[in-house]
C-alpha cells in the first residue's frame, strides 16, 4: 500500500519524519468556534520537509487512507504535546496553517536520578 498512497502517513510515521527534520503543519479546515469553555472546528495535520517539497497527510491507518482530523482545540494540542511540540499556534480560521517544529519521541524518555548543581 505504501506504494500506492506515498503521500500519507501515520502517526507512528510522523514520528520518524520528526526525527529527520520535518515539520508539522496544522491546518484548518473549519472555522473554529467557541462554545462554552472549548473550541471546537476541524484541523488536519501535515508533516511536511524542511524544504517545503514534500508534504504529507496523516491518516488513522494505511489501510483505510481516512484523514485524521481534529475536532477540538485540547485534542489537537494533547496530539501535538505527544509529537514532542513545546510550544503550540492554532489556526482558527478556515485556510489557516501553523507549522510547529518538533523532535518527535523516537526513543523512550530517560528516568531516574537526577544531578542538579548548587550555584
Amino acid at each position: 500500500m505504501i506504494e500506492e498512497a506515498p503521500n500519507v502517513v501515520t502517526e507512528d510515521g510522523l514520528r520518524g519524519l520528526l526525527a529527520e527534520g520535518y515539520l508539522i503543519e496544522v491546518v484548518c479546515k473549519e472555522r473554529a468556534e467557541k462554545r462554552h469553555n472549548s473550541w471546537y472546528g476541524t484541523w488536519v495535520v501535515r508533516a511536511v520537509a524542511p524544504d517545503g517539497r514534500d508534504d504529507k497527510m496523516l491518516v488513522t491507518s494505511r489501510s483505510v487512507l481516512k484523514l485524521r482530523d481534529f475536532r477540538t482545540i485540547v485534542g489537537l494540542v494533547s496530539f501535538l504535546a505527544d509529537m514532542g511540540c513545546k510550544t503550540t499556534s492554532i489556526p482558527l480560521e478556515e485556510g489557516g496553517r501553523e507549522r510547529h517544529a518538533a523532535p518527535g519521541r523516537t526513543v523512550a524518555p530517560r528516568t531516574g536520578p537526577v544531578l542538579v548543581k548548587d550555584d
